[in-house]
Parts: structure tokens; sequence; C-alpha cells
């Protein structure tokens, strides 16, 4: 098993795709940088301007923390997205281009191949997201300092710098998490069709299906938002709370992970199932 994922990351190493999406986070990131290093203070001055009837706000509030903060928000679209292209890709263009024939042919059992596919993505989302930290965090601290985060969601939220950096771990370690699965979601699907875009378009559709439910939730579908994949996305918020609801976090690592489990095992049942010389 273990050969057999090296294999499969070998293969992922050398589709152009695969850094195609990781050069696309950074241009987002950087390009995320440029617009409140430009116009970042006078935007912070519109928000909070309210504030300023009730509060004396002193320090640096446009600082390297809060610039992280907002580039976490891409996770609701765009880094679902670029991972997409990627995973979705895994299976479906083994079967588009019939290298699944030949990979057959070796004495390796169907359950094997399938689960190394989700491995496969499950390491390309670690990596994935290792690099999303890295060129979120340590260049935002530099351009734009540190401080408290101050954001406004849900109320106002005040964290004292002293307890950020352990928070935003926790946060981007739930980014992984519902990054996978995603990318495990994206695996599956490919499983269904036989050309890499139709799996990679329907995972898409999959997502912004879900974001649609989950605006409308408040006023049509009260009640259903914990059934949606990315209801659990946005649990990465939670760790930027005055007062973090850890109950809740867990429910949603929980339903991920039986959701990522569910998936792959119809992977596997499908795989089994399916006639690869077609």
């Amino acid at each position: 098993m273990i050969e057999l994922l090296r294999f499969e990351c070998i293969k992922l190493i050398h589709r152009r795709r695969t850094f195609l999406s990781i050069g696309l986070m950074m241009v987002l990131v950087c390009l995320i940088f440029w617009g409140l290093k430009s116009e970042g203070t006078n935007a912070l001055a519109f928000i909070f301007q309210s504030l300023d009837r009730n509060f004396e706000v002193q320090g640096n509030v446009l600082n390297g923390y809060l610039a992280c903060f907002l580039i976490l928000n891409t996770l609701w679209i765009h880094v679902p997205v670029l991972i997409s292209i990627v995973t979705g890709d895994l299976f479906s263009s083994e079967l588009e281009n019939g290298t699944i024939r030949i990979l057959m042919t070796r004495p390796i059992s169907r359950n094997r191949v399938a689960l190394s596919k989700h491995f496969t993505a499950v390491v390309f989302v670690f990596f994935f997201i290792i690099c999303y930290a890295i060129i979120s965090i340590i260049p935002a601290l530099i351009l734009f300092g540190k401080g408290d985060l101050i954001v406004a969601f849900n109320g106002l939220q005040i964290i004292e710098e002293s307890q950020l950096p352990l928070r935003f771990l926790g946060a981007f370690g739930f980014a992984f998490l519902a990054m996978t699965t995603l990318a495990i979601l994206s695996v599956t699907v490919s499983f269904f069709v036989r050309k890499s875009l139709v799996s990679i378009l329907i995972t898409l559709g999959f997502i912004i299906i879900s974001t649609l439910l989950q605006t409308l939730s408040g006023s049509l579908f009260t009640g259903w938002e914990f059934f949606l994949i990315t209801y659990h996305f946005s649990q990465w918020q939670l760790f930027f709370y005055s007062h973090i609801d850890y109950g809740a976090i867990a429910n949603s690592t929980i339903w991920l992970l039986l959701f990522s489990i569910v998936c792959i095992v119809i992977s596997i049942i499908r795989f089994k199932f399916l006639k690869i010389t077609e």
C-alpha cells in the first residue's frame, strides 16, 4: 500500500495542475495583500466608523493577524475550486486515458487502488494547506505587523495578540480537515464519470448549491444548515469568537469525518463493480 501511495504521489507531482493550483493560491493571497496595502486603511475606517461613537479604538487595527483572517475567508469558494481542479482529476483522468487498465494488470486489489487515490488527495491537501498557511501568516506579519484582532461578525470579537497564534493554528488545522473532506468528495465523484472536467464541475456545482442553500438557511431552510457541507467548512470562524464553542467544533469535526468515510466506502463499492474495459 505504501509503495502504491508513493507511486500515486509521484504521478501527482508530475501533473501541471498540481503546481498551477498552488501558484494560483499564491497569486490570490498576493492580490489580497496588495488590496489591503493600498486601500485597507480606508476600508477599515468605513467598516468601523460606527464604533468610533461608542469606543476609542487605538493601536494597529490593520495588522497581520487581521490580514490573515481575511485570507481565510477564501475557504468559502476560492480554495475549494483550486483543490477540486487537482483532486477531481485523480481517478477520472485514469479512466479517460485508459491508464487504469495498465495499473490493474499488476497484482493490486481494487480496494487498495481506490484507497490510494483518496490518500493521495489527503497528501495534496496537507501540503496545500501548509503552503497556504505559510504564505498567509509570515508575509502578513512582515507587511502589517502584529496587534490584537478585531473582527465584526456575530457582534464584535476582540482577541488579544497573545491568544492568536494558537487560534490560527486551530483554524488552519480545521481548514485542513474541511478541505480534506472536499478532496475526498471530489475523488469519489471522479469514480462515477469518465471525464476529468465533468468530475470537477460536479464537485464545484455541489459546493455552489450548498453555499446557496446555506445563505438561504436563515429564512427558507431553517434547521437544515447542519446537513450542508459548506456549513461545516465555515466553522473555522469559531476559533475567532471571544469564547470558543468547542462543542460546535467537535460536532462539525465528527460530521466531516463521517462524511469522508461514507464517500470512501461509496468509491470502493463503485470501483469494485466498474468495468474499466469500456
